[in-house]
């Protein structure tokens, strides 16, 4: 009972704070983009701590700097129109890892583990969070508040999808629990709730609440593949996280976030949902 009021504290909290920064249209989204920033930072901190448990990685405070520099450099693109910044971004990350190993190491038995795990860390924590980035950068000339709307639609659908399949599982997931070694405590009710709580409120946003913005031909066939992609992007980040802590041997990433762990238990949805939002996006919305 405990874990379901904290549970609840944080999602009437903190969806609307999140719906609030994602209003703020200031320089681009900045005060959206200033969190993506911060959360990229302590996102790679906390999976670097993970990998650390049975092996090793690069510096944690380096893989901090390192991870939100995909991020920035992506903002940077929409500010200036520098497409080629995240890509050199990219291969600068990866490059500072290499170079970092061959001039720090005292000992090379481990430097597969700890160059695979230290990119691993820069993909999943500033790669994947690059493209909220890139999402508060899409406009649509079909109405002013657009982006807004992408984005709020965004995060409407990987909300949705998490809560449901929480939701639906504590009501219906009794007996038909364990159908996933990774996460034996999800359930094949949890799962169905998430794909139904994701197509009626995709219907919401696209339908009624943002209608203008996503006007487009085939809406309703659009809609159905855009809820089922992100909705099984999110499951999927959600699962991943799970086999970063059971192969850590860890219950959660952390404990600073309320009734749910650490950061990345938050956001791993949302991680691996942005880059399918946003190509979806650019084909079949904007």
């Amino acid at each position: 009972m405990k874990k379901l009021i904290e549970r609840l504290i944080i999602f009437f909290a903190g969806v609307p704070l999140i719906i609030g920064l994602v209003y703020l249209p200031y320089f681009n989204h900045l005060p959206l983009n200033i969190l993506v920033f911060g959360v990229s930072a302590f996102a790679a901190y906390e999976l670097s701590l993970m990998f650390g448990t049975n092996g090793q990685t690069l510096s944690r405070p380096l893989l901090m700097c390192l991870a939100p520099l995909l991020p920035i450099c992506e903002y940077l693109n929409i500010i200036f129109g520098l497409d080629y910044l995240s890509t050199i971004a990219l291969v600068v990350t990866s490059f500072i890892v290499f170079a970092v190993e061959i001039f720090t190491a005292k000992e090379f038995a481990m430097s597969n583990a700890r160059i695979a795990r230290s990119l691993c860390v820069i993909f999943y924590a500033g790669f994947l969070p690059s493209f909220i980035t890139r999402i508060s950068g899409i406009a649509s000339e079909k109405a002013a508040n657009s982006t807004f709307a992408f984005l709020a639609t965004f995060m409407v659908l990987v909300f949705i999808s998490d809560s449901a399949a929480w939701l639906f599982g504590m009501l219906f997931g009794k007996n038909n629990r364990g159908i996933l070694l990774a996460s034996p405590n999800k359930s094949a009710a949890g799962f169905a709730g998430a794909y139904v709580g994701s197509f009626v409120f995709a219907l919401l946003m696209t339908h009624i609440v943002f209608k203008n913005v996503f006007a487009t031909t085939m809406l309703l066939q659009k809609t159905a593949i855009l809820s089922v992609v992100i909705c099984s992007a999110a499951i999927i980040g959600d699962l991943a996280e799970s086999v970063f802590k059971r192969s850590a041997e860890v219950k959660d990433s952390g404990n600073v976030v309320l009734g749910r762990g650490g950061v990345l238990d938050s956001v791993d949805s949302i991680f691996m949902a942005a880059p399918f939002y946003f190509y979806l996006l650019k084909f079949l919305f904007a």
